[in-house]
């Protein structure tokens, strides 16, 4: 996978149209109606449509840019930004595949992938090379990808410039490719792609104008000549000799950030940006197999402004099932951004994992279960959380006392598991109701029974609870199921005497639960 567009993408992404085009975004910083052209050595390495409808070309100096229009940005080559989309790019595609490399010759910005494991996973190969291209285009950048059986050889075509027919782009990739045919069309490149081992224009004036004519060579008089390096790449091109790779490692935690290419103050123009961030992420988690729980994303502002922090504005998003979506993170991320003031403009995006988990796919049954699954519920939590906020979302979780009002409390849904497990109880559990009352009914008593609508029977022998001495609630109580003439089951307690009542007072009976 090549990227044609690298040292201008790395200053001045291009994002698709549907993430930045809306009317609230800031098109006058992300948008490439301007001309702009990359300087390095005061000369051009490369232009936008615009400038090159204006006459600007490669290799052209800064007084002629200036001299064809003013109009025309002038951005200095940036190696730094450009290594650090690599890496990003390299960090997305470990989505498809964990053996990734970057290619080691100078200025080839090629990413090399080996999906010979992926292609049924993904749905074949032309299916995997557009969720590859669809992904490299999502990081602001266009990738060009040619596939093969060597690597070599599908970076060689892959970096040729696309050609235009009366059918349209003829694309590298277009179908998978065979040895046979990889052989066929190696030949047909012109010598343009050995410019990192020998010089074009020499193997042009002995005659060599494609690959073809110089695999026919003597072997022993070229490598006298021009080395052993070029016979070399030619053979693990061809398929003829092993090539060795160093897969690119990927780094134990997560923390990157990127410059924006400009001042953006709107939530559109911030996850433009993110969608390069939460895309690197999901790459670096499939490869661990993990989903993120809780990240922070940090919006960067202008540091000479006066009245905010330097670190910038934390924005958190927790998550109550582990995900690795790219798509659901942003939509959790826009619920997030739509609630903030930008009382400052945002110049940098800083993205952190704090808490993941584990994240293995699951098998999909042969009659799924009506009603969606658990990641679609997760989902959903994640989407209240993020637009009610943290505390607004509960969930009950049980605590170690015996006194029913205090046996459970609300959590918000993201809120880890205790490590401890409770023992379990020895023999069956107790019968409870259903519906607990908020606060114990008292009964009134007739003729030693207690009444609610009626004399109720007593069903079931007492339970004893006696606790809450600790924190000054004591609580002792006899609780029984009873039953009311006409089929009410009621849960029903009386307080001993000498213990939360007088001393010498008769039992009192309350109603604290019903049963369904």
């Amino acid at each position: 996978m090549h990227l044609p567009r690298l040292p201008l993408d790395a200053l001045q992404p291009n994002w698709p149209e549907p993430v930045a085009s809306s009317p609230s975004s800031v098109t006058g910083t992300l948008h490439h109606a301007l001309p702009v052209a990359v300087m390095a050595q005061e000369q051009v390495v490369l232009a936008n449509g615009p400038a090159m409808q204006l006459g600007v070309r490669y290799g052209m100096r800064r007084g002629g840019v200036q001299a064809l229009s003013a109009d025309i940005v002038q951005l200095e080559r940036d190696p730094v930004a450009e290594d650090a989309l690599m890496e990003t790019v390299a960090l997305a595609l470990l989505r498809f595949t964990p053996a990734v490399t970057l290619d080691e010759e100078p200025e080839s910005a090629t990413v090399m992938l080996d999906v010979t494991a992926s292609l049924r996973l993904f749905g074949g190969h032309r299916a995997l090379c557009r969720a590859v291209r669809a992904c490299v285009r999502q990081l602001g950048t266009i990738a060009q990808v040619g596939s093969g059986p060597t690597a070599h050889g599908a970076a060689w075509l892959a970096r040729q410039p696309l050609r235009r027919t009366r059918r349209g782009v003829v694309r590298p990739a277009r179908r998978a490719v065979g040895m046979a045919r990889l052989h066929r069309l190696l030949d047909r490149l012109p010598v343009e792609a050995l410019h990192t081992l020998a010089d074009p224009a020499w193997l042009d004036g002995i005659g060599c104008r494609t690959l073809g004519e110089v695999r026919r060579l003597p072997r022993a008089g070229l490598t006298r000549r021009l080395g052993p390096a070029l016979l070399a790449r030619l053979d693990q091109a061809y398929g003829q000799a092993p090539a060795r790779f160093v897969w690119y490692a990927a780094p134990p935690t997560f923390a990157q950030r990127m410059d924006l290419p400009g001042r953006i103050e709107s939530a559109e123009g911030v996850l433009a940006g993110t969608q390069r961030l939460l895309l690197a992420l999901a790459g670096w988690l499939a490869l661990l197999q993990a989903g993120v729980t809780r990240c922070v994303l940090v919006l960067e502002h202008e540091r000479y402004r006066r009245g905010f922090d330097t670190e910038g504005t934390p924005v958190a998003l927790g998550l109550a099932q582990p995900s690795r979506d790219p798509a659901h993170l942003s939509r959790l991320l826009r619920e997030k951004l739509d609630k903030l003031n930008f009382h400052a403009p945002v110049t940098g995006l800083a993205l952190r994992v704090e808490a993941m988990q584990a994240c293995v796919p699951q098998s999909d049954a042969l009659f799924p279960e009506p009603g969606g699954t658990p990641e679609d519920l997760g989902r959903l939590l994640d989407t209240l959380m993020a637009r009610l906020g943290r505390d607004n979302v509960l969930q009950p979780r049980p605590l170690a006392d015996h006194r029913p009002e205090r046996a459970n409390r609300w959590v918000p849904v993201d809120e880890p598991q205790p490590g401890a497990k409770a023992a379990a109880m020895p023999g069956p559990l107790p019968e409870r109701p259903l519906w607990l009352l908020p606060q114990p009914l008292p009964l009134p008593v007739q003729q030693h029974r207690p009444s609610h609508g009626g004399p109720l029977a007593l069903l079931s022998r007492p339970e004893r609870i006696e606790a809450g001495w600790w924190d000054g609630a004591l609580a002792t109580r006899d609780y029984f199921i009873a039953e009311r003439a006409d089929g009410l089951r009621c849960w029903i307690y009386r307080e001993r005497p000498g213990h939360g009542a007088d001393e010498g007072s008769e039992y009192r009976w309350f109603l604290h639960g019903l049963f369904a």
